[in-house]
């Protein structure tokens, strides 16, 4: 098996193997078949072959006679199957603040998955791409529908998409599963997977939004894919400012020393990753301002330190350029 297949997180195999049980069938023989061990599924740091998910979705199909049977999974499902992403999206704000974090962590879900939020006049459209084609189209229904249960579990339980579309052809039976699940039209044999989102959904405040919670946790998450993957030097980059920021000592040096490499090393690599050292920190120090401000805990002058500041005007200059606002504007905005 090559160290560079692709591979997913094993919290998605303990849905799948809850989906086989609901079936009535013997998850374990599926499980030895497609050469997984089933006390895998509830190792929150495991993570699996894509193929060998695949393959045992393929074979829980062929046995279960049940071409929507990646819903079943989807009806299973618990965001704290996602190690600590999972607890970010239950103390994420909004659906958008969702989005966001299943788009920017997708590679915690696997390395077989990408998402993206896109935005519309009147709605938002959030895509499910497979990075391999080979993938089961079974699996992908169930993540898309993984994520509507997201969404009813965090924000309601009636929770419906405007509408969804599906790369995959529709099945000649279990059709009509797929619009009773979500509630919505289902459009099949479309150029991607996208769900669509109303504009007073995504913003929604959510009942256990927390961003307390939910930055700490996103903490956790950027560590562990640092820890996933040595080659993957954003997050290496973002692990590493999350501590330096509050020192002060941050300087792209710092950064490249604490990697040992020098810093032509550290921008090349980064450029090869079409990012800079200074579009990162701008991107990281703007996404932890808003976190910040929301929470009500700090002044302005404690988030410029955490922040590394010099002194508040500096920050307040950073922050109008991010958002448009001053901190204060947006503390008032927050609070509506």
């Amino acid at each position: 098996m090559s160290l560079d297949e692709p591979k997913t997180i094993a919290g998605w195999t303990r849905a799948i193997a809850m989906a086989i049980e609901v079936q009535g069938l013997d998850s374990a023989s599926l499980f030895h078949q497609a050469d997984i061990s089933p006390c895998s599924t509830s190792d929150p740091d495991q993570r699996i072959e894509a193929s060998r998910v695949t393959h045992l979705m393929r074979l829980a199909v062929e046995v279960s006679g049940n071409p929507a049977f990646g819903l079943l999974v989807a009806r299973q499902f618990q965001p704290t199957f996602l190690h600590a992403l999972g607890f970010s999206l239950y103390s994420s704000t909004t659906l958008h603040d969702v989005c966001v974090r299943l788009a920017r962590y997708s590679r915690l879900v696997s390395d077989n998955i990408s998402h993206s939020l896109l935005e519309a006049e009147n709605c938002y459209m959030f895509k499910v791409e497979l990075v391999n084609p080979n993938a089961s189209i079974e699996s992908l229904d169930g993540w898309v529908g993984a994520i509507i249960q997201i969404c009813r579990q965090i924000y309601r339980p009636d929770f419906s998409p405007l509408r969804i579309e599906l790369v995959r052809s529709r099945p000649l039976s279990h059709a009509e599963d797929f619009e009773q699940f979500f509630g919505a039209p289902v459009s099949f044999a479309q150029p991607a997977n996208v769900i669509y989102f109303t504009r007073a959904d995504m913003h929604e405040q959510l009942p256990s939004g927390s961003s307390v919670l939910s930055q700490r946790n996103d903490e956790i998450v950027i560590e562990y894919l640092a820890r996933l993957d040595k080659e993957d030097i954003v997050h290496q980059v973002e692990d590493k400012l999350l501590k330096l920021l509050p020192t002060g000592d941050f300087s792209k040096t710092r950064v490249a020393d604490l990697l040992n490499m020098s810093r032509s090393k550290l921008h090349n690599k980064l450029e090869e990753k079409n990012t800079s050292y200074q579009e990162i920190l701008e991107a990281l120090r703007s996404d932890l301002a808003r976190k910040y401000i929301e929470q009500n805990s700090f002044s302005f002058s404690e988030v410029a330190y955490l922040l590394g500041f010099t002194d508040t005007s500096n920050f307040s200059r950073a922050f109008r350029r991010w958002t448009g606002m001053t901190p204060s504007q947006f503390k008032d905005r927050s609070k509506r």
